[in-house]
């Protein structure tokens, strides 16, 4: 871990490259998230319990440097909803928000972080898109699983915001 640590250091100083210093900064690839962040894999994740719309929710997200999170197996998605507390009743507003959305193309999904979405978990029947629906968050289980609804834009959750570990700069010790 420290030749990685290090070999990403000399490698955001120029010194490998053999380009000049132009920056004092490190990627943060050492695997610490921010304060409240929790990590999976190579992201942090941090959820938010604060209920809002989602275009709102993913402007809250952007003012902590990162997206509504993209799900991209079912272990992250599990990990997500259990991150979140397990919410199963979205009539109740206990379901959350996550980046997923097509505001763009009726029928074509893409994430907020511009990750592909090639994982898809919608529960049976959805996107169905009665009435515009173009926001993707939790729904309920569906075997074993938590599933995703696609929702309009009126209704507020709680939300989970996601940024990559290797796509940040820190300020260095």
């Amino acid at each position: 871990m420290e030749k990685l640590y290090l070999t990403l250091l000399l490698l955001a100083e120029g010194v490998i490259a053999g380009g000049s210093k132009q920056q004092t900064n490190c990627l943060c690839a050492q695997g610490l998230c921010d304060d409240g962040w929790v990590q999976y894999l190579n992201a942090c994740y941090k959820p938010i319990m604060e209920r809002v719309l989602w275009p709102d929710a993913e402007a809250k997200c952007l003012t902590h440097e990162s997206h509504l999170a993209s799900i991209h197996s079912s272990e992250e998605n599990e990990f997500v909803f259990n991150l979140m507390g397990r919410p199963l009743n979205h009539n109740a507003g206990k379901a959350y928000w996550i980046g997923g959305h097509d505001t763009f193309q009726e029928g074509t999904h893409m994430w907020t972080d511009g990750t592909k979405m090639t994982f898809l978990q919608f529960g049976f029947g959805q996107p169905d898109n009665p009435g515009n629906e173009h926001y993707i968050g939790s729904w309920y289980i569906e075997n074993g699983t938590i599933t995703w609804n696609d929702y309009p834009r009126h209704i507020t959750f709680p939300f989970i915001c996601k940024y990559y570990l290797g796509n940040r700069l820190c300020s260095n010790p």
